[in-house]
């Protein structure tokens, strides 16, 4: 038996037993409507009982539309409204998780608005014809539903009178339904949504609580010698989030010994929950691997190169076990005549090969 521990869990749970539910309704109320129309091609009680079927579905199915156009909620990320009514200040959110640059579409709420009003309108205009449209609606039913009888004394029963109150009472059924439905179980789902497209809670998008003047001040210089949008953003935000900080750090590791700075930065935000990510420890490996080339290359003290070596193999298999897909990416940087190269020294060295499954 499984059991839901998390509230997340039992969240999930939730929202997909609501949309199944609803799933399911709907897939009722279609074959139920092509049952009522199979009815209606016969005579006699079967085709009074498909036909009335036939006009309570459309009458479901008009209301239902109506609610869930009525009640269709509004997405407030960037506007919030204010009392009564007004439209306030737009929010300012000290969040960049919150400040994406793709925004939600919000095609289906400007529609829901303009034919709200619209429907409104008109309808509003139309209400004295009510009555007249209702029985232009039961003359028809009596004209065309003739299933008792046959020849000249066919008829079509009660249906003139019931039919418009078989579709007055659809309607009203379909609306009340969706327009509580969509109210109380699918604007979870919407907000559900938006803020898994705001990646709220996902790893890397937390606020940089330390290190931040240290990120800007390196994104400041990358983006005055490369013109990079990102980094000309990193230099200029209000706040950054730890995978922000983490680009400024994979941007340093292509500049001339950038790598200092970027290990002085790794240090930095070393307590944060950049740890929780095996981005951050990739980084810090060819951050690392290449203090320990330059190290040999200017013939630095054994035990200074084993000092960094060591870091450099801590790294790596941090990278690794938070994420083994990391392995290919380690292995990469091992070819001397690659590109990125930073791993260069350790492409013979048994420990990192073990690391990185590469030993036979």
């Amino acid at each position: 038996m499984m059991f839901v521990n998390s509230q997340e869990d039992r969240s999930a749970l939730q929202r997909d037993k609501h949309a199944g539910f609803l799933a399911r309704v709907g897939l009722t109320a279609m074959f139920a409507v092509l049952i009522s129309l199979i009815l209606s091609q016969f005579s006699g009680w079967a085709a009074a009982i498909g036909i009335g079927g036939s006009i309570l579905g459309a009458g479901v199915a008009v209301g239902g539309f109506l609610g869930f156009l009525f009640s269709v909620p509004r997405i407030l990320t960037k506007e919030a409204v204010g009392d009564e009514g007004r439209q306030a200040k737009p929010v300012k959110s000290e969040d960049p998780r919150r400040a994406r640059l793709l925004a939600s579409n919000t095609n289906l709420e400007r529609i829901s608005e303009w034919l709200t009003t619209m429907l409104v309108g008109v309808g509003l205009s139309q209400l004295t014809l009510l009555g007249a449209k209702f029985q232009m609606f039961a003359d028809f039913l009596a004209s065309h539903a003739k299933v008792f009888g046959t020849g000249s004394t066919s008829h079509a029963g009660a249906l003139p009178v019931v039919g418009p109150f078989l579709l007055i009472f659809g309607i009203v059924s379909g609306f009340v339904f969706l327009y509580l439905y969509t109210r109380i179980y699918l604007s979870p789902l919407f907000q559900h949504v938006e803020e898994v497209f705001g990646e709220r809670g996902e790893p890397g998008q937390e606020l940089l609580k330390v290190g931040q003047p240290e990120v800007q001040e390196a994104a400041a210089q990358l983006a005055q010698a490369s013109e990079s949008p990102s980094m000309t953003y990193a230099a200029g935000a209000a706040s950054l989030s730890v995978n922000e900080s983490l680009d400024v750090i994979f941007n340093l590791l292509y500049e001339k010994d950038g790598y200092e700075k970027a290990i002085a930065i790794g240090n930095t935000i070393a307590g944060t929950s950049a740890a929780k990510l095996p981005k951050y420890w990739f980084l810090m490996c060819a951050a690392l691997g290449q203090k320990h080339h330059q190290l040999k290359l200017k013939g630095s003290s054994a035990d200074d190169l084993r000092t960094i070596r060591n870091a450099v193999l801590d790294a790596a298999r941090q990278a690794v076990r938070l994420d083994p897909k990391y392995k290919k990416r380690l292995t990469m940087l091992l070819d001397p005549n690659g590109r990125d190269n930073d791993l260069q020294d350790f492409a013979d060295d048994d420990d990192m090969r073990r690391i990185l499954s590469l030993n036979p």
